[in-house]
């Protein structure tokens, strides 16, 4: 990845812990609220980039959470955040990957304006 995008990869992974301690119920399904949380966490940790590009941002960070949250339980995603982030980035990368090229076209796209 070319430029401060691959940051993004590392906010979603960092991200994860948000939804750890951030939510008692460590129940299998997911709940509009951990789906907020970890959206919303995903957006703080950006930074700059959600300074830049909020509502970009904001879509992918969306678009990331919903493709994890159809992907794992919320407890098997919790384990996850519990590996380092070299196995955090095998296991999660796969699932947001599309999330996260649809950002960067779009924010090429906005550069290029």
């Amino acid at each position: 990845m070319s430029g401060k995008h691959w940051i993004i990869v590392l906010i979603i992974l960092i991200s994860g812990y948000g939804i750890y301690s951030g939510i008692k119920d460590k129940n299998q399904r997911w709940t509009a609220e951990s789906s907020k949380i970890l959206t919303n966490k995903c957006v703080s940790d950006s930074k700059e980039m959600a300074e830049n590009y909020p509502e970009l941002t904001h879509e992918y960070c969306k678009c990331s959470t919903e493709k994890i949250q159809a992907e794992f339980t919320q407890s098997k995603y919790i384990e996850i955040t519990k590996m380092s982030i070299e196995n955090q980035r095998k296991k999660l990368w796969p699932v947001f990957q599309n999330c996260l090229t649809e950002y960067q076209v779009k924010i090429k796209a906005k550069n290029q304006e």
